[in-house]
């Protein structure tokens, strides 16, 4: 038996997730802008310097693959909480339209692959190549777009509008609030402290979403809308 024989291959789909763990990692810790795609490879094992670039060929389909990796999951527990929600007639309930949307998410700060896709996620919302809001929103997820049509219903007696910037703030809420809490915390472990804060923080959202617009950002947004017009 030769020594090729004896040594088992690795096959290309463990590169490939060797690499989008490596890549979550490190991106989540430095930012997307500070490593490189030698860093990456390092911290995968790849000997070979073009693997990355064989498997993905730049950071932005790098950072697709992992989210499509990591949201497909999270997504299927957003669906069966917004399935369950409608068999119990709950749908026009904005706390538990919230908490199907997002306790998938937050929940991951339980465990330390969670933290790890939490972090990165922050520094995908924070780079100014990525729209991570619209991303999230307009997606093909869809538990997102179930739960987001029923969001929007829930909160039609708002301008259309400015529900639509509030939908890009609770993005940015929700991920900034989770990433900022779990450095603070140790989050796997702390179980109370992070129930509660996830609790307060759904209590938060809620009364943002649904805070009283006031006549001067109306007055603003019809500005706005003539601006538009005029173009």
């Amino acid at each position: 038996m030769t020594n090729t024989e004896t040594k088992p291959r690795r096959a290309k789909g463990d590169t490939r997730l060797r690499l989008i763990t490596a890549a979550e990692k490190l991106f989540g810790e430095k930012g997307i802008h500070g490593v490189t795609l030698k860093d990456i490879n390092v911290a995968a094992g790849q000997r070979n310097e073009s693997a990355l670039h064989y498997h993905f060929g730049a950071k932005p389909a790098l950072v697709e693959a992992i989210l499509i990796l990591r949201t497909r999951d999270i997504d299927l527990g957003r669906m069966e909480r917004v399935e369950a929600m409608l068999a119990s007639g709950q749908e026009k309930d904005l706390n538990s339209i919230l908490k199907a949307m997002f306790l998938p998410m937050m929940e991951l700060l339980g465990s330390e692959s969670g933290v790890r896709f939490i972090r990165f996620l922050a520094q995908v919302l924070n780079d100014p190549d990525f729209d991570l809001p619209d991303m999230a929103l307009r997606g093909s997820l869809p538990g997102v777009s179930k739960a987001n049509g029923l969001l929007v219903a829930a909160l039609g007696d708002i301008t259309p509008e400015i529900v639509i910037q509030r939908q890009r703030f609770m993005v940015e809420m929700v991920v900034s609030s989770l990433a900022i809490w779990s450095r603070h915390h140790d989050s796997v472990n702390e179980t109370a402290a992070r129930e509660l804060f996830i609790a307060n923080l759904l209590d938060s959202i809620a009364g943002f979403l649904t805070a009283k617009v006031s006549a001067e950002t109306l007055e603003l947004l019809k500005k706005s809308i003539r601006k538009k017009e005029k173009k």
